[in-house]
C-alpha cells in the first residue's frame, strides 16, 4: 500500500466489520492497517510474495 498523505483519512482502509477508518501498524514493525474500534487487521500484500512467484518458487497449488 502507498499513501500520499498518511493522515488523509480518505487514503485509509475503512474496516469491513465496523466501517471506521483503519491505521497502518507500521510504527510497530507491523506491515497490516488496524481498527482502533474492533481490533480488525488488514495485512499489507507481501512484495517478496510475488517476486517468488516470478522466480518459479512459488509452493502455492496450482
Amino acid at each position: 500500500m502507498s499513501y500520499r498523505d498518511p493522515y488523509d483519512d480518505d487514503a485509509q482502509p475503512i474496516c469491513p466489520s465496523c466501517g471506521v477508518t483503519m491505521h497502518p501498524l507500521i510504527d510497530e514493525g507491523i506491515d497490516a492497517d488496524e481498527c482502533r474500534e474492533c481490533g480488525f487487521r488488514a495485512a499489507w500484500p507481501n512484495a517478496d510474495a510475488a517476486g517468488a512467484a516470478e522466480n518459479g518458487d512459488d509452493d502455492r497449488w496450482a
